[in-house]
């Protein structure tokens, strides 16, 4: 029985059109072209994210590199692509590259052991990563041996001039101890032995070891622009902090640190506006509140200059003992912020 005669035995006017078939698209092919059209609006709609990420993974170093002080938005904005992709490789040591050449070097432990763990590697990726390892032991193990010897005087009497003074004496030969040792980072122990210095000049020697050792140890380019100002060295402060601030723009020290040098050259508009921003990015910071209200005076805002004692007033009870007699003039900048 032939093709025709299968659809004549139905009955008259189920006869079928030749003429009907032609023409039809076959049901796979609409299905195909629907998964297709959903595939591609589905892309369309994560295409902003999608670029977004991809955005970040590229641009992340020259963002760096740009000296717009955006290292710290850069590495977050990569840790946050890491989450949404992390069994990429390439992401996940991209962060771990910057973030151990940038002196990040707790979050370089934290992506290393949350997402690089585990991961097939190449022969050269392999080798940098236990390279980057190595110096994070290092790392730890100093960090270690400095919580330790805080322990160990901390624990000793320093009630008077003369006992406080003996406390700095066995922590600066406890940090020459360590320093001994090739096992720990000597940046690490020159920037914290530098807080147990008797005078400004061993501390800016101890800063500038550290800095020789790992310009990226902490905050030591900030510390070592404000030691080398209170010893006059202000284009040498300067240069410091400006290298600060071209890694992170929005770091409230170096800022501050930048108010007072414009307040020393004579600049008191360029140090408000530094101190401004200072008092914005962080105005709990050390000392940000006093810098703020000195720049404020010296401008002569006298309404914020009210706002701001207020706010100094209300959370340590009275003003500092210096930032009164400037405020009274009784004492110069130079007097002030210089010995």
């Amino acid at each position: 029985m032939d093709y025709q005669s299968n659809y004549s035995s139905l009955g008259p006017g189920f006869e079928p059109d030749p003429k009907e078939n032609q023409g039809r698209i076959p049901l796979w092919v609409l299905l195909f072209v629907a998964c297709s059209l959903l595939l591609a609006v589905i892309s369309m709609l994560r295409f902003p994210k999608i670029f977004s990420e991809y955005r970040s993974y590229i641009k992340a170093e020259q963002r760096i590199a740009s000296g717009k002080g955006e290292t710290g938005q850069a590495l977050r904005d990569l840790m946050a692509v890491v989450e949404e992709h992390p069994d990429s490789v390439p992401m996940i040591t991209k962060l771990i590259d910057l973030s151990m050449e940038e002196g990040y070097y707790e979050l370089a432990a934290y992506v290393f052991d949350s997402y690089l763990v585990g991961k097939d590697l190449t022969d050269s990726q392999y080798s940098r990563m236990m390279g980057y390892s190595a110096r994070l032991e290092t790392y730890f193990a100093t960090y270690d041996a400095i919580e330790d010897l805080a322990v160990e005087i901390n624990a000793l009497p320093a009630g008077s001039e003369e006992e406080a003074a003996a406390v700095r004496a066995q922590a600066r030969e406890g940090f020459s101890r360590l320093l001994k040792d090739s096992g720990y980072d000597s940046a690490m122990l020159y920037y914290t032995m530098s807080f147990f210095t008797e005078t400004m000049e061993e501390r800016y020697d101890c800063l500038q070891k550290g800095y020789e050792a790992d310009p990226e140890c902490y905050d030591i380019r900030t510390e070592l622009g404000n030691a080398a100002r209170v010893l006059g060295k202000l284009e040498e402060a300067e240069e410091y902090l400006d290298q600060a601030l071209a890694k992170e723009r929005s770091d409230s020290g170096a800022l501050r640190g930048k108010a007072i040098v414009c307040l020393l050259k004579g600049d008191s508009q360029a140090a408000l506006d530094y101190a401004q921003e200072a008092y914005a990015a962080d105005p709990d910071g050390t000392y940000v509140r006093d810098t703020y209200l000195i720049a404020l005076h010296v401008n002569g805002d006298t309404k914020e200059e009210g706002y701001i004692r207020a706010e100094l007033e209300a959370e340590q009870g009275t003003l500092d003992e210096d930032t009164l007699r400037f405020l009274e003039g009784q004492c110069t900048l130079q007097e002030y912020y210089m010995e």
